[in-house]
């Protein structure tokens, strides 16, 4: 007997078959659903791009740090990213604290944050990327 590894099988009695289907329709069904994912990740960061660079150009206008340090090291930490997660780090600058008691993944509070730290400390030394 040949199976159509193609066709969704109905019973769920059959060896190899996971909730009544095959493997190479889990899998098809993953890899639409990972292109859907990707695509949607793509919106989303070119919907923040605006509001990102706002949020450096009014951090470094409110704490007189440089906008382009800001930029760099924003670019460098997060990728412009402001949903960037790693370990314990949130955000553009991966901050380690709530900026000003506000969500870490909000563009605006984030820079205003890192900016008040580096002009009150005088270097980026809490950074791994410096500008």
């Amino acid at each position: 007997m040949q199976r159509n590894t193609r066709a969704a099988v109905t019973s769920t009695s059959s060896p190899g078959l996971y909730r009544g289907h095959t493997a190479y329709y889990w899998a098809t069904k993953f890899k639409r659903r990972t292109r859907q994912y990707q695509h949607a990740r793509a919106e989303l960061r070119r919907e923040w791009q605006p509001t990102v660079l706002y949020a450096l150009r009014l951090a470094s206008a409110v704490f007189g740090v440089s906008y382009w340090s800001l930029y760099n090291v924003s670019r460098c930490e997060s990728n412009h990213y402001p949903g960037a997660t790693n370990g314990r780090y949130k955000g553009l600058f991966q901050l380690g604290w709530a900026p000003f008691g506000l969500s870490p993944y909000d563009p605006v509070a984030n820079a205003l944050s890192a900016a008040q730290t580096v002009a009150h400390d005088g270097s980026w030394r809490q950074w791994e990327c410096r500008p």
